[in-house]
């Protein structure tokens, strides 16, 4: 049995960035692409390698979530050819930026749940995560 040490639920993210996430790590620029998300975490894939307990700071910048600066650090790394899939916490972020994040997973997860128990019309055009969402059940507006 797999136990969840993740206090706040994810939720997938990568199908709708147009643009990648800045990282500013030492100074430079890093651009990434978010793959999930949660209010005390990411894992993001990157062709930059960030040693692991690399602290850094960056913003979210998509049309439902725009987010304050927030700070980071890197936990865990994996090498994926010439690309690096790393695991990061969240450090320090707004309130307000955090509850619009949970808000979004809690959606997300309910929404999958309710597949799984074949509950109809699962989707509606406010869901706080409907602008990522790439489901087969989704609405269209």
């Amino acid at each position: 049995m797999v136990v969840e040490k993740r206090k706040n639920r994810r939720m997938p993210i990568i199908k709708k960035f147009d643009e990648p996430v800045m990282l500013t790590v030492d100074g430079k620029k890093v651009p990434g692409v978010i793959l999930d998300l949660s209010s005390d975490g990411m894992q993001l894939i990157t062709y930059a390698n960030i040693d692991l307990n690399t602290e850094f700071y960056f913003k979210i910048n998509i049309p439902v979530l725009r987010t304050e600066t927030i700070l980071g650090k890197a936990v865990w790394s994996k090498t994926k050819g010439d690309m690096f899939n790393i695991g990061i916490h969240i450090i320090n972020m707004e309130p307000i930026d955090a509850k619009h994040i949970n808000r979004m997973a809690i959606a997300y997860n309910d929404c999958e749940n309710k597949i799984i128990l074949g509950v109809p019309d699962v989707c509606y055009l406010k869901c706080p995560y409907y602008y990522v969402c790439e489901k087969p059940q989704k609405i269209k507006p």
